[in-house]
């Protein structure tokens, strides 16, 4: 291949990939994880640990299969992430009175009291990040990205 056709070609994936709406959400969602993970790290949460919680602090007593579900982690990455959390004192495992295979997961007071501090981060951080956009271009960035998650979810 000559290298007029792989400059081109060069030229072309750098346009197609930095045009891409998803290359775009991709490096967005990459730059909150990691401004997410740098405000956990004095919890000793991860991101997974980190979405376990939330989901517990929105509805507390389901199963195990409905937090790793809401979250969409592996059955796995749920069972090592909730010992962990078991483990710091966060959560408790009670026997499920309809399956005795599953377990329904609860907060502890402990866990419960870690919204004080999880709510902010998020708050801080989506600030942070959002700041250059008005409010009103806020609102419509939030309007297209629920569309294009409610269309993905129909499909």
């Amino acid at each position: 291949m000559s290298d007029k056709f792989m400059q081109k070609s060069k030229l072309t994936a750098e346009k197609v990939r930095t045009s891409s709406s998803g290359w775009m959400i991709k490096s967005l969602a990459k730059k909150l994880d990691n401004k997410m993970l740098a405000a956990l790290k004095p919890n000793t949460l991860n991101l997974g640990q980190f979405a376990i919680m939330m989901v517990l602090l929105e509805q507390d007593n389901i199963s195990q299969a409905q937090i790793g579900e809401s979250v969409s982690m592996p059955a796995y990455a749920t069972t090592r992430n909730i010992n962990v959390l078991e483990h710091g004192g966060y959560l408790e495992r009670h026997e499920n009175t309809t399956s005795r295979r599953s377990y329904r997961i609860c907060l502890t007071v402990k866990g419960r009291s870690l919204a004080a501090i999880l709510f902010p981060i998020v708050q801080s951080i989506n600030s942070k990040v959002f700041a250059p956009l008005t409010a009103a271009e806020d609102r419509q960035l939030k309007y297209l990205l629920m569309k294009v998650i409610s269309e993905e979810v129909k499909s």
